[in-house]
């Protein structure tokens, strides 16, 4: 099955140390639904694809030669098979004409004038995500999967027996540790606002969505709060031109 032209992003994956690129569109596609619904079953796939059984067979099978998913047992019918994904994805590659933007490195010049709490040490890594995007390279995934850890590490600490007192602390800790000011736009579904976003407020505008940190903290300690893996999704980013970021929390279907 051929692969799309080399203007296609090139998603990178990670299995026990070993670096997997896969730039073709559906296969990618089908690697999303697994990270973010598996277990799945062919048919799903299908459904999500909108291609024909053949078609979706050849592409899970060329998944299934690379290591990159397996088949498990159905959990609801061990006679069944669904598929899980097995390797991590940690970043794409994408052809860029970012150049970044004279207004991103005036702040930079004029960041202990801007931002009261901000000096250049603390800055770095977001000259260095805006100098990788400049390359075309997107490292989210990994900076979302470094604020699970922290997430997980301080979910001990914020996570009480009600969600209000779990809110509570959350916006205590996030303006303690100067992560920004929060607030709940919606109880249902469950919305955070950041104001004053650390992860956002430097950087360019129109640079994408940029709250890989927080997503990363809020995914471990809302799935530590609801005993059950949780996603979230960032639906507005301060670097959109909004006055906040807002990321939602997404229970899984029952």
């Amino acid at each position: 099955m051929p692969e799309p032209d080399s203007k296609e992003p090139l998603n990178i994956y990670s299995k026990n140390g070993t670096v997997i690129t896969v730039r073709s569109p559906i296969r990618n596609k089908i690697l999303t639904l697994l990270a973010e619904e598996g277990p799945v079953s062919f048919s799903r796939i299908m459904e999500y694809t909108g291609l024909s059984k053949s078609t979706v067979s050849g592409y899970v099978c060329s998944l299934e030669m690379r290591e990159l998913i397996s088949v498990v047992p159905d959990p609801r019918d061990a006679r069944k098979k669904t598929y899980v994904i097995t390797a991590s994805l940690i970043g794409d590659i994408t052809p860029s004409t970012q150049n970044g933007t004279s207004d991103f490195r005036e702040l930079i010049r004029q960041a202990y004038a801007k931002y009261d709490k901000i000096d250049y040490k603390e800055i770095l890594p977001h000259i260095i995500k805006v100098a990788l995007g400049e390359a075309g390279i997107n490292i989210d995934p990994v900076i979302m999967r470094g604020g699970e850890i922290l997430g997980q590490a301080v979910a001990v600490y914020l996570v009480a027996d009600t969600l209000e007192k779990t809110l509570a602390n959350i916006t205590e800790f996030w303006k303690h540790y100067g992560f920004g000011e929060v607030k709940v736009r919606s109880a249902d579904p469950l919305q955070i606002e950041v104001y004053h976003c650390y992860e956002c407020m430097i950087m360019p505008k129109e640079s994408g969505k940029n709250c890989a940190i927080s997503c990363g903290m809020l995914k471990a300690i809302f799935s530590a709060f609801y005993n059950e893996k949780i996603n979230v999704t960032e639906i507005q980013c301060m670097t959109e031109g909004y006055d906040c970021c807002c990321i939602e929390i997404i229970r899984p279907e029952r």
